[in-house]
């Protein structure tokens, strides 16, 4: 191996500053903000040591959701922001935020002390983008891979090895195994029973130590839920491939009644 070709090794950091990636993707502050804000990139924030609430999400009687506060942790790393809260940073230099999201789409609340709510502040300089996600951006934008490109044939990985971390959770094709549901055989009688089928989805993917928490599961559910739930009064796809005919008012009436 020649020294031009260690020079153009880079180390895989865990994330990059946006600093780095203007230069390595000749795109400027404007550029990224436009895709922050567009949903195509994740700007995290580096935390040391940051106190969080978790919570789960149950269902009403109503089919709402509502929020029930699990417990307290302490997280270390790069957390991820919203769209708007990334965008905001950029814009003004700085934001204040009371909650976060993990990599997986749980979101972690900065707990109140004294009942007076607390905020994280974030400035412009503390914005970076995490290993993964800077990987997948540049693999949907088609730019060049430095790692791929370095590889050394000899060094190829064996057959079913993949070098590098993947996403730990493939959200994508969970959505295509809900959109199937939906069609075949139908939405589950409640939420609960979703849940319990994605997460035997997720066990045969992943392995069963490996299955998103629960709060995760159920924030992708809730999206849907409300519109596909076959207790809606409505036509839903359960009726159009199953022939299952929505409940009239007084259905319901007497079957809440029983």
């Amino acid at each position: 191996m020649d020294n031009s070709t260690m020079k153009q090794r880079r180390p895989r950091k865990p994330y990059y500053e946006l600093a780095e990636l203007y230069e390595l993707w000749s795109l400027n502050e404007r550029d990224i903000a436009a895709y922050v804000l567009e949903r195509e990139l994740t700007l995290s924030t580096p935390v040391a040591g940051l106190r969080v609430e978790t919570y789960d999400s149950e269902e009403d009687d109503r089919g709402g959701s509502f929020s029930i506060p699990t417990g307290t942790r302490w997280v270390v790393g790069a957390m991820d922001l919203s769209c708007i809260d990334a965008w905001t940073v950029m814009q003004h230099g700085r934001g204040e935020f009371s909650y976060f999201w993990t990599a997986e789409g749980e979101r972690l609340d900065v707990p109140s002390v004294n009942d007076e709510p607390q905020v994280v502040v974030v400035e412009r300089s503390a914005l970076v983008v995490r290993r993964a996600e800077k990987e997948r951006f540049e693999l949907a934008q088609g730019l060049v891979q430095p790692i791929a490109e370095e590889r050394e044939p000899e060094q190829s990985p064996s057959p079913g090895r993949q070098r590098g971390a993947p996403a730990k959770y493939d959200w994508e094709a969970c959505w295509c195994e809900i959109a199937a549901t939906i069609y075949d055989p139908g939405p589950p009688r409640t939420q609960a029973e979703w849940l319990e089928q994605l997460r035997a989805w997720f066990a045969a993917q992943v392995g069963p130590d490996n299955v998103p928490s629960d709060s995760a599961i159920k924030q992708r559910l809730s999206r849907i839920w409300p519109r596909v739930k076959p207790d809606l009064g409505r036509p839903s796809a359960n009726t159009v491939v199953n022939g299952a005919r929505a409940a009239t008012a007084a259905e319901k009436g007497a079957q809440h009644r029983r």
